[in-house]
């Protein structure tokens, strides 16, 4: 009793000791002692609407008018006040490299309550409601609340009744363009019954401007639109008038056709173009100043959508410009125009296109990276390095040929494995790949061109990727030897496409390729995967092949601005086998067979399908703070039978997998899953190499800026794999109703150094919820004790999503 008694008192005790530190460190960290007789520190900024219900959008306004904000409050880091690291670093005497830093980095200038900037606020943002917002009766006061020395300014936001658009009418005195003023009209962005808004009039007159600029008039600008209103007689409505204005020195506008068009195919500025020699081709002039065209004029042309005597348009203008300076070949695209001296309606265009000035380039990197992937006793430190050779026109029609060459090895430093504590190096790798860029659209083999021929693909589409979409043939061989485990080794060879169908959507598709995987099974390896038949069919060598289609992915990015969530959308198709497959089918059908086509040393094909979608959600809270979320989904499915008459299997490499650095990384990679399997870690069988068929992967982060380059995070990952078919070596691993209750759920926090070009994230991982019911515990859920300070180590180079 007595004992118990002690406890309990030391556990009082020290529950006191914690409030007492607390205590005092919040008041070691108090600011106002800084503060002088005269001064309060502004501690809290409020906007609020007294009468929400006459705003559509409350939100959108309240963030519009924030940005009036003269003065705002001080922030935080590691919730301490950024402005007690100023004060705390102003003495004359803190001179040392560590003091000045923490008062430039960390410290913040205090937001002294300046009365003059808080009504200079009020007014502004009363102003912009009634001149910009249609909000013409809005009334914005201030109300400073003093605590002590700190103070909180509330401004009250009362919009009354904001007005609206009664008619809207446009008219012109040019009679040359009164039908496309008609047909503007009819096209309007806005409407009878919208509130009046400064941005929405603007957005409407340069679509006017962008609509005459394209209809032929080059010189039509902003300010021949001229905006009108009246409200006589109106109960807080506006006639709207948009008026399309005469040029000052005539009264029609003018219309302009394409004249004139040469082409530098190798300017700089010193040249003389009597010195230089031209072909005639397509109806332009292209000159050179070399013995031979650097890059085919045959290519430069098709990269030029003016022509002579098409009326002007802007975006043909602007389309030729982000067209021509795409080539690889060249550092400068220029066009400059001029009225033509014989003909003032035409506009001559010199395009002058200034070469790289090496079209050679060699880059040369290294990467150390800290890796947990393949063993659960060892913790690994890897070192790679890679380089490449470009030449940006290598078949004189500004192709870019890449050759890259990276290898790569991991090192042991800590080895808690009684069984193989010898060994120092745990893995191998090298790469070697070749790719060749064509800047247009090639017809050989196309699949594409050939649906456009029998009508699968409309002229507007097919015109569409001849003028938006590149080629590119590769070949490439990669090896990776997880050494006394097993090695890998692909040789590839594709031909595809990149489609770029705007701003926002782009289709890469490979058209046609071939995958050779080998794989080699070494010793300690081989009793795993020898009681395991589904795992060792996967490690069969395989031809993985696509003649007409291999594989597909739409990538889709919103530009929505940085106050707004933006999102990414990406999704992949592959099938291997499927030509061959058919073609097989066939065969056995006339020759009455019942045979699996193979290669001659035995290598069957790969016939599976695959497919990924991933979402990513990005909201920029503040300049110092992002949220983002993603949610990825997969499917990988074998079909056909092998010669067993046995189901076939996705071959390994094309397998999902959970856990690691981009993923759940409360987990190593390979470790986690498939389903509510547990794999259980024996000196014998200690080597990760769970892959599944299903995928279902949600992350969300939340990142920060601390200070100078790093930037902290805080994470929580969860997910799993399965399997399609059943494994009895790994019961639980087949997708059942219940899926739901087998998500591992993991959470953490990150360092970041961000130094611009690349990103190096150290992220610390713990485990929240297994698949699986522990042992210890009797539940699914990790206590945080006995995880370790650090959890699960991860480090990686960007962000993981």
């Amino acid at each position: 009793m007595k004992q118990r008694l002690e406890i309990q008192v030391i556990k009082t005790n020290f529950k006191y000791v914690i409030y007492l530190s607390v205590l005092f460190f919040l008041s070691a960290c108090n600011t106002v002692k800084y503060l002088a007789d005269d001064e309060v520190l502004l501690s809290e900024v409020e906007t609020n609407f007294t009468s929400e219900e006459k705003i559509t959008k409350p939100k959108r306004l309240k963030s519009e008018l924030i940005q009036f904000y003269k003065q705002k409050p001080n922030t935080n880091f590691m919730w301490i006040p950024r402005e007690w690291y100023y004060y705390r670093n102003l003495d004359p005497a803190d001179t040392t490299w560590i003091k000045k830093w923490s008062k430039n980095s960390l410290g913040e200038e205090p937001s002294i309550l300046d009365t003059s900037l808080i009504t200079k606020t009020s007014k502004e943002m009363q102003n912009y409601l009634r001149n910009k917002k249609g909000f013409y009766e809005a009334v914005v006061s201030d109300t400073i609340i003093y605590k002590g020395k700190k103070a909180k300014v509330v401004y009250s936001v009362d919009p009354m009744t904001r007005y609206i658009i009664n008619s809207l009418e446009y008219f012109t005195l040019d009679s040359t363009i009164t039908n496309h003023v008609i047909q503007l009209s009819q096209t309007s962005l806005l409407n009878v019954g919208n509130p009046i808004d400064a941005l929405n009039f603007n957005i409407e007159k340069q679509r006017i401007v962008n609509k005459f600029q394209n209809l032929g008039y080059a010189n039509f600008n902003l300010n021949y639109v001229s905006i009108k209103g009246d409200s006589t007689d109106l109960n807080r409505a506006w006639d709207i008038f948009f008026e399309i204005l005469p040029p000052s020195d005539s009264t029609n506008h003018k219309k302009y056709s394409i004249g004139n068009i040469e082409v530098f195919t190798d300017f700089n500025q010193f040249q003389n173009i009597e010195d230089l020699s031209y072909e005639e081709l397509y109806d332009k002039k292209f000159y050179k100043e070399s013995p031979e065209f650097i890059v085919r004029p045959s290519l430069i042309d098709k990269k030029i959508f003016l022509k002579t005597n098409d009326v002007f348009n802007s975006k043909i203008v602007e389309k030729t410009n982000q067209k021509l300076f795409n080539l690889e070949t060249y550092k400068f695209i220029k066009l400059a125009s001029s009225i033509n001296p014989l003909a003032d309606s035409l506009i001559d265009y010199k395009i002058l296109m200034t070469p790289q000035k090496y079209l050679w380039a060699f880059d040369l990197g290294n990467e150390v990276f800290y890796s947990n992937r393949s063993r659960a006793p060892q913790n690994l430190v890897g070192f790679s390095i890679g380089s490449s050779l470009e030449n940006r026109n290598a078949l004189g029609g500004s192709e870019k040929f890449k050759l890259s060459v990276e290898t790569g090895v991991e090192f042991v430093v800590a080895n808690n494995d009684p069984v193989r504590n010898d060994e120092f190096i745990n893995t191998f790798s090298i790469g070697v790949n070749n790719s060749l860029d064509f800047p247009k659209f090639t017809p050989t083999l196309n699949i594409l061109k050939f649906g456009h021929k029998i009508g699968l693909l409309n002229d507007a589409a097919n015109t569409k990727m001849e003028e938006e979409a590149s080629s590119r043939l590769s070949l490439g061989f990669n090896y990776i030897d997880i050494l006394n485990d097993y090695l890998i080794s692909t040789t590839s060879a594709t031909y595809g496409f990149n489609i770029r169908l705007n701003n926002r959507n782009r289709i890469v598709f490979n058209q046609t390729g071939v995958d050779y995987a080998i794989y080699k099974i070494r010793e300690n390896f081989e009793p795993i995967i020898e009681a395991n038949p589904f795992l060792k069919r996967s490690f069969d060598s395989t031809l993985f092949t696509g003649l007409l289609f291999k594989d597909l992915s739409y990538i889709y990015q919103s530009d929505n601005g940085i106050g707004a969530t933006n999102w990414t959308f990406i999704a992949n198709l592959e099938f291997s086998g499927l030509e061959i497959f058919g073609l097989n089918k066939l065969y056995n059908s006339i020759a009455n067979k019942n045979s699996n086509w193979k290669l001659k040393n035995g290598i069957a094909f790969e016939k599976m399908f695959k497919l990924e979608i991933d979402n990513r959600w990005y909201r920029t809270l503040n300049k110092r703070s992002q949220l983002a979320a993603r949610v990825k989904t997969g499917l990988s499915l074998p079909y056909g039978v092998d010669d067993n008459g046995d189901k076939n299997v996705v071959s390994f490499i094309k397998q999902f997998l959970v856990g690691g650095p981009s993923s759940i990384r409360a987990w190593r990679p390979m470790q986690l899953g498939p389903g509510n399997y547990e794999f259980i870690e024996t000196s014998n069988n200690n080597i990760y190499f769970q892959r599944g068929d299903l995928l279902l992967e949600f992350n969300m982060e939340y990142r920060f800026d601390l200070f100078w380059l790093m930037e902290g995070a805080l994470f929580f990952d969860g997910g799993n794999i399965w399997t399609l078919q059943e494994d009895t070596n790994r019961p639980g691993s087949k997708i059942s109703s219940d899926f739901y209750k087998q998500i591992a759920l993991g959470y953490g926090w990150g360092i970041r150094f961000d130094f611009n070009y690349f990103l190096i994230r150290f992220d610390f991982g713990y485990k929240l919820r297994s698949p699986f019911i522990l042992k210890d515990t009797n539940s699914h859920y990790h206590p945080l004790k006995g995880q370790g300070v650090f959890g699960n180590f991860n480090v990686a180079v960007n962000y993981p999503f």
